[in-house]
């Protein structure tokens, strides 16, 4: 559960998105010396009418904590305030990374570690802090005194969401969300379950003259609901590599945390797979026809280029778009040269950057041959729910990818059953909830056989 604090730094960062787009489509047509056109118009006005609710809530949430504030009471005798503020509830540090964090997430990680190893040993997690990191990290230990007086008792009592409260786990999302495409994209928040109905495509209108009949303007319209859904990512760790205290081994606990979670939502959300009712969405490329490659060289990109483009100009929709593709390509599409040996694309990398004129986000989990090109204000996604953080060293896990023993239809095991008492080992569950859709069928374009850097033009 967010503080008031974090709701408001939420609106403000996305009021600062859906102005910046409005700029864009602002600045577009007054480059090219134009009107908005129909689905710019249309965006615009949706914008406008989002940042008139997110300044109406900003407003309500404001109110309220100055409320708060000037009701507040000191901090229970005992309990010692981290940045000495005086609030009724818990502690919160306020800033995402802890400055003793050797690396993103660090806190986070090492807040987990003494949480389980508190359950795991019987111990308490203020105890297991202490020891391990009073004098490294001394913020962390104060920030666990504050949180889990009492050795964990109360709201924080173990068995119930294990991070609803820690600001520590804002950091650890950042960490998560800017390892996916999913996340890196600016995609259009919206509620979950709820019906957005808009348009697919732009309305055709007609000259007519003087007792004429005027023709009728064929519309085609869409409807999507966002129904929250599970990404869930299960790691599976020795109970040594958890009591070790080196930065080492915390960087890999963290990173058992994250990147089951990564790889699944990517390689779900740029796919062409179809939805499975109620546990998985279908990927933005279902139903989209792949276009093929023209080739591998340099002619044949700019031509793959202009084809990708040409389905958004057709559709009266090619603002705001982005390219989307595995590292290896665009490595590749970096590493291209003409007959001088000159760089062919100047502004791409490896890691992202430009693509002829519009900017490039890479994922490990993209498939390396395809060449995406997407609107994301065209992609609707429920916005970012809380992410839960379970651990148990009981339990027995079904080493397996595909796990049959569902509780509602319950089938053999096709993974062999490990049991983490007898295997001295601890399992870390991370479940998140998220949903994304597309809003149109002119929201993105892709080649399926993208292989570039072929013989060098001349």
């Amino acid at each position: 559960m967010k503080t008031i604090a974090e709701q408001i730094k939420d609106l403000e960062n996305t009021r600062g998105a859906k102005v910046a787009r409005m700029e864009e489509l602002t600045g577009k047509s007054i480059d090219e010396g134009r009107s908005f056109d129909a689905s710019e118009s249309e965006e615009f006005d949706e914008l406008e009418a989002e940042i008139k609710q997110i300044d109406g809530d900003h407003a309500r949430y404001t109110t309220l904590m100055k409320m708060q504030a000037s009701s507040a009471q000191p901090v229970s005798p005992g309990v010692k305030s981290v940045d000495k503020a005086v609030n009724k509830s818990p502690t919160i540090l306020t800033k995402k990374q802890d400055p003793d964090d050797g690396f993103q997430g660090q806190a986070f990680t090492r807040l987990t570690i003494a949480k389980a190893l508190g359950k795991l040993d019987g111990r308490s997690p203020i105890a297991i802090a202490e020891e391990r990191w009073g004098k490294s990290n001394p913020n962390l230990v104060e920030f666990i005194k504050a949180d889990v007086a009492g050795g964990g008792s109360g709201s924080g009592e173990w068995g119930s969401e294990l991070v609803s409260q820690d600001s520590y786990l804002g950091d650890f999302q950042e960490y998560l969300y800017g390892q996916t495409v999913y996340n890196q994209l600016p995609l259009r928040e919206v509620p979950g379950n709820i019906t957005i109905k808009g348009q697919d495509g732009a309305a055709t209108g007609y000259w007519t003259g003087e007792s004429k009949a005027i023709s009728v303007s064929a519309q085609d319209f869409s409807d999507v609901t966002l129904t929250p859904l599970k990404v869930a990512a299960l790691a599976v760790i020795s109970k040594e590599l958890m009591r070790d205290s080196s930065p080492s081994a915390e960087m890999l606990v963290r990173d058992g945390l994250v990147e089951a979670a990564r790889q699944r939502i990517d390689t779900t959300f740029i796919s062409n797979a179809a939805a499975i009712a109620g546990t998985t969405p279908a990927g933005i490329l279902n139903n989209i026809a792949a276009t093929t490659s023209a080739g591998t060289d340099t002619d044949a990109v700019l031509n793959d280029i202009k084809e990708l483009r040409q389905r958004f100009i057709t559709a009266k929709n090619s603002g705001g778009l982005w390219w989307v593709m595995n590292p290896s390509l665009a490595s590749s599409l970096s590493l291209m040269r003409n007959a001088l040996g000159q760089k062919e694309f100047t502004e791409i990398n490896q890691d992202g950057g430009s693509f002829e004129g519009n900017p490039v986000v890479v994922g490990d989990n993209v498939n390396a041959n395809y060449l995406v090109l997407v609107k994301p204000s065209d992609i609707y996604r429920i916005g970012l729910g809380n992410m839960e953080v379970s651990v148990s060293d009981v339990a027995s896990i079904e080493m397996a990818d595909n796990p049959g023993q569902d509780t509602d239809t319950p089938t053999a095991a096709t993974g062999k059953p490990v049991s983490m008492f007898q295997t001295e080992s601890v399992a870390l569950k991370v479940v998140n909830s998220i949903n994304f859709a597309r809003r149109r069928e002119s929201a993105v374009a892709w080649i399926n056989d993208a292989d570039y850097g072929g013989a060098i033009s001349t």
